[in-house]
């Protein structure tokens, strides 16, 4: 079935396959693989909104296609595709710079007379050298594009070369002038969009194309799910192209747009009517205040929700939150990402201001009113950060169990901030200012340092405090800390966390070798390079932890509602 627009999701470097690259734990700590198959949930909620028009929207996921199937031809498969009025390509997070750029310049040499659009917050951050790009046409700016992509769907349609009544877009015309549009469609509510996954198993069956609308390569074997409650953030940290910062200067987004607090329980009780998965809430409830999360909560208690349903928090929630929590939600679980033990650091670093005994009151409280987990992240590389301090973390979350009753259901974490500080965040702008150097300034800087064979390498700046070596050493260190205090307390079994400590030895082993083969002379470094290929891929996933420390203790057979997929499937029809 031909669609009108066709979005497609690139893996982060187009021929990973036949690239020798150490991506590392870029990705340990998120669910996709290191070449980020998961496409964005905005091509889900586009899709929805296009067709409440009439508009067809297929979902094509070319990274996914390319890691389950070693004989997919990506070229051969976009050949033989049927050109829609136009194809969408996502530059979200700049970690796709090389594969979305390459997988355009293959779509423009088959489909030469169909344009192509960009959109995501890189595409906006860069949308000036993007709109250059000869295979580029068309480029999205802003974190809301819904009724825009309406506008340019509808004009291309018409046959219109005109482009400029449509807010958000930069373009080019005939003559090959390009135009920026200012962005001026920035709701302020997210009462518009539906992230509706019952639309997602009617395009599964209409496109006949199961694969594409799998988000992640394991996801068959933990169909985790998530909801939406905002776009637009109240906390400003320095490194993250999410923040207030970014939004305003970048976005055109001067405050938070809350998804309504009864939309978002729909959004939830819609899941369950099909899925008995985990559900994740994307963005603290609390910073629509706490009046919005209580009304959200007792929507779901009034529901009676079962899954388990996972809680995003910026600050630790005062302990009387968690009563209301643990009323409304017999499964729940919640994160916490502190990015630093060091409460001088945090602050300075824009996350928020709270006190380790405020972190442990907090903590006391949720396992007191059920929490079934706690996970709690920290990073390395952050502002100001030393080898020392990262490694001070170890200590700290020893200390933090013992304080906890040694409870197992605290899972602490680390992970480097890799591979690139996020363009248009303040460090990215003002790199100085937070003891950086950068090393990639423009798209194309970031898209030949994704080729490079390590994550050491492909890293977009240098800490004046944690040079690259060190800050790899401090990584690797404070992993293999973290995975003996999480056995010695339980969180993860004694046989996991050999096999993970012996994967994070063999991990900097490989990495010194990456290093003494850059020594060498171009052709014998490539071809030395080559021969660790295997070694590099197979270090690049679960190395500083196990990604089963991720999955909520949940039941596989008993996670979708089969009977009652088939039903909506009949009745509203694809």
């Amino acid at each position: 079935m031909k669609s009108d627009i066709l979005f497609l999701h690139a893996p982060s470097v187009y021929d990973f396959r036949k690239r020798s690259i150490m991506f590392g734990p870029v990705s340990d700590l998120v669910p996709s693989t290191p070449i980020f198959e998961m496409y964005p949930i905005g091509f889900s909620i586009l899709s929805e909104y296009l067709e409440r028009f009439g508009y067809k929207a297929r979902v094509v996921n070319i990274a996914l296609w390319m890691l389950k199937e070693k004989r997919f031809d990506p070229e051969k498969f976009i050949s033989r595709l049927s050109s829609p009025l136009v194809f969408g390509i996502d530059l979200h997070w700049l970690p796709h710079a090389h594969g979305s750029l390459e997988l355009a310049k293959i779509l423009k040499k088959y489909h030469p007379h169909t344009p192509i659009l960009f959109g995501g917050f890189s595409s906006t951050y860069f949308h000036e050298e993007l709109i250059k790009y000869p295979e580029v046409d068309f480029v999205l700016k802003g974190d809301s594009t819904e009724e825009p992509l309406r506008m340019l769907i509808e004009s291309l349609k018409k046959g219109s070369k005109d482009f400029s009544h449509i807010p958000n877009l930069s373009w080019k015309d005939s003559s090959g002038a390009v135009h920026s549009n200012p962005i001026e469609y920035v709701p302020d509510s997210l009462e518009h969009i539906n992230l509706d996954y019952s639309h997602v198993m009617r395009s599964v069956v209409r496109y006949r194309d199961l694969t594409s609308y799998i988000p992640f390569i394991n996801w068959w074997e933990y169909p985790i799910v998530a909801a939406l409650s905002c776009r637009g953030c109240t906390k400003n940290c320095a490194t993250c192209g999410g923040s207030s910062f970014t939004f305003q200067n970048f976005y055109g987004r001067e405050r938070i747009a809350m998804r309504p607090p009864e939309l978002l329980a729909r959004d939830v009780i819609r899941i369950t009517n099909y899925m008995r998965s985990p559900i994740f809430i994307l963005g603290d409830l609390r910073q629509g205040g706490e009046g919005y999360a209580r009304i959200f909560l007792k929507s779901l208690k009034d529901a009676k929700v079962t899954n388990e349903v996972a809680l995003e928090f910026f600050t630790p929630p005062p302990p009387g939150f968690f009563k209301v929590v643990s009323d409304s939600l017999p499964n729940w679980s919640l994160e916490i990402s502190l990015e630093t033990h060091d409460e001088v650091l945090r602050e300075r670093f824009g996350k928020a201001s709270f006190t380790h005994d405020e972190l442990v009151i907090s903590l006391k409280a949720a396992f007191k009113y059920g929490c079934k987990r706690a996970d709690i992240y920290f990073m390395t590389g952050i502002p100001g950060q030393t080898k020392k301090s990262v490694l001070e973390t170890v200590d700290y979350c020893k200390n933090l169990y013992e304080e906890l009753g040694g409870d197992s259901r605290l899972i602490v974490f680390i992970s480097p901030m890799a591979p690139f500080l996020d363009p248009g965040s303040r460090a990215f702008e003002n790199p100085s200012r937070f003891g950086y150097k950068l090393l990639c300034k423009t798209l194309k800087d970031h898209h030949e340092a994704l080729l490079l064979p390590s994550w050491k390498y492909i890293m977009n700046y240098e800490s004046e405090t944690l040079p690259q070596d060190e800050l790899v050493e401090a990584t690797y260190e404070s992993a293999l800390g973290l995975n003996k205090v999480k056995s010695r307390y339980g969180a993860i079994s004694a046989s996991r966390a050999r096999i993970i400590e012996k994967r994070i030895v063999q991990a900097r082993e490989v990495m010194k070798r990456i290093d003494e083969i850059m020594e060498k002379y171009f052709g014998e470094r490539e071809l030395a390079l080559e021969e660790l290929r295997l070694e590099m891929k197979k270090h690049s996933i679960s190395t500083v932890c196990d990604k089963r420390e991720l999955e909520w203790k949940t039941s596989y057979f008993s996670r979708f509602k089969v009977g009652r997929i088939l039903a909506m499937l009949l009745s509203k029809g694809w």
